[in-house]
């Protein structure tokens, strides 16, 4: 079978699949076969975000809004009042955890105090102030969460119930790289199966189980 003939096999596998999804996804998720990734609105993923973060302790999820590259999040540790313009670049789902990597390459301020922002900003953007900023964010930042100046790092267990419970990462494990985009989030997973599974539960709903074009 030629490329060509191989292509349009796929596009329309993948059409067939998108017209056998409820009504209410049909602006929540898109498909790219070829790459074997899909996008998730803005709003899903709030949605899953907020369960994952729900059980850190001395951690507030305040505000979250979607930008054309970024997340602008704004939330509480320890009392403190934070705001941080980040964009997802790494989910990992195993031994009935997850890890989430996000790029800091906006805003990351201290509310309350724009004065004391600014300084440790300056400083960083001075090139001598990295080390001073890590030693902040570990005192600062709870158990779970790191931060390089560069990345956030968070960790923990996965919930028992919810749109990602434990048990499905118990024996499995799925890695996916993100790419934020201003009309969602593209998820490119190293294994499409375990995509789709993935999506089922995110989704709450039964998905058609063959990826089109497989």
């Amino acid at each position: 079978m030629s490329g060509q003939s191989l292509a349009a096999k796929m596009l329309e596998g993948a059409r067939e699949w998108a017209k056998r999804l409820p009504n209410a996804l049909a602006n929540d998720m898109a498909v790219d076969v070829s790459r074997k990734r899909v996008r998730l609105s803005h709003a899903r993923v709030e949605t899953v975000v907020r369960q994952l973060l729900a059980r850190l302790k001395n951690f507030e999820l305040r505000e979250w809004s979607a930008r054309e590259n970024v997340y602008d999040v704004r939330f509480s540790v320890h009392g403190w009042k934070l705001r941080v313009e980040t964009a997802l670049e790494r989910v990992e789902l195993a031994s009935g955890r997850y890890r989430l990597w996000l790029k800091t390459p906006g805003v990351v301020e201290l509310e309350e105090s724009r004065t004391a922002s600014s300084l440790m900003m300056g400083v960083l953007r001075a090139g001598a102030g990295r080390a001073a900023m890590r030693v902040l964010a570990e005192r600062l930042l709870p158990p779970g969460i790191r931060w390089d100046g560069q990345v956030l790092q968070v960790e923990g267990p996965l919930p028992e119930e919810g749109v990602l419970p434990a048990r499905l990462f118990d024996s499995a494990s799925l890695a996916m790289t993100a790419e934020h985009q201003s009309e969602g989030l593209w998820l490119a997973a190293e294994a499409w199966p375990g995509l789709m599974d993935l999506l089922q539960v995110v989704f709450g709903t039964e998905l058609p189980r063959t990826p089109p074009g497989a």
